[in-house]
């Protein structure tokens, strides 16, 4: 093997082993064929999400459930449900409702987030439901569904994109209107629910492969002059 060929194959492999892992998922049971395992339901100060809709911090619990349903428009499958309203009045003054929030740790990575959102109504309904998502209590992406007359489904995603300090934070998915909400009327969904975070390189890892490809170019030119000498 001809040096400047072997020097090349090294500085190639110097680089490789300093780019970075690829993303891994940081969310556990995003897709909710384990029912709510992983995730924590929560309420706003007057809001519900409960089927049976009842006062917050009363007997009958405030909390969110799984149901078959067709989110993403290929089909049904697990899916978070909630019935987001307002329990007490004044109606129609502020949003109020909850959702589930996990809490993950992961090191100093880029995060990418994806979620298929789905609302129903089976009448004509005023406000059917905002559906967001929160990092660390921050709105990173909402999706408001608007008015309709129903009976009638409608579906649309929820993504972004952010880097993300080492330690733990907390995804929410949460659903909220301004109105009473009654059981059947309407609902709002989250499915396929996921979060992929990629490891940032530290400075030394950035100045490894800075010095790798230093070396690839370095070689390549010295290749090239090689070629050219002994051309004639």
């Amino acid at each position: 093997m001809r040096p400047y060929l072997s020097v090349t194959l090294s500085a190639l492999a110097f680089c490789a082993a300093a780019v970075p892992t690829q993303a891994a998922q940081v969310l556990v049971n995003g897709n909710f064929e384990s029912g709510l395992t992983g995730w924590t339901a929560y309420t706003t100060a007057s809001g519900t999400i409960a089927e049976l809709p009842s006062t917050p911090g009363a007997p009958a619990p405030q909390t969110a459930s799984v149901v078959s349903f067709n989110t993403s428009g290929a089909g049904a499958s697990n899916a978070l449900f909630l019935n987001a309203g307002v329990y007490l009045p004044p109606y129609g003054s502020a949003p109020q409702g909850g959702g589930v929030f996990q809490t993950f740790t992961v090191a100093e990575s880029f995060a990418t987030f994806s979620a298929d959102i789905a609302a129903y109504t089976r009448a004509n309904s005023l406000g059917i439901g905002v559906l967001s998502v929160l990092l660390d209590g921050v709105v990173m992406d909402s999706y408001d569904f608007g008015n309709l007359s129903g009976p009638a489904t409608l579906r649309s995603t929820l993504d972004f994109s952010a880097a993300l300090s080492a330690g733990s934070h907390t995804i929410s998915l949460q659903a909220t209107r301004l109105f009473a909400p009654g059981r059947g009327v309407t609902s709002q969904y989250f499915d396929n629910v996921s979060l992929n975070a990629a490891a940032v390189p530290e400075p030394a890892t950035w100045a490894l492969m800075i010095l790798g490809f230093g070396l690839v170019g370095g070689t390549m030119r010295r290749r090239t002059k090689a070629d050219v000498r002994y051309a004639f």
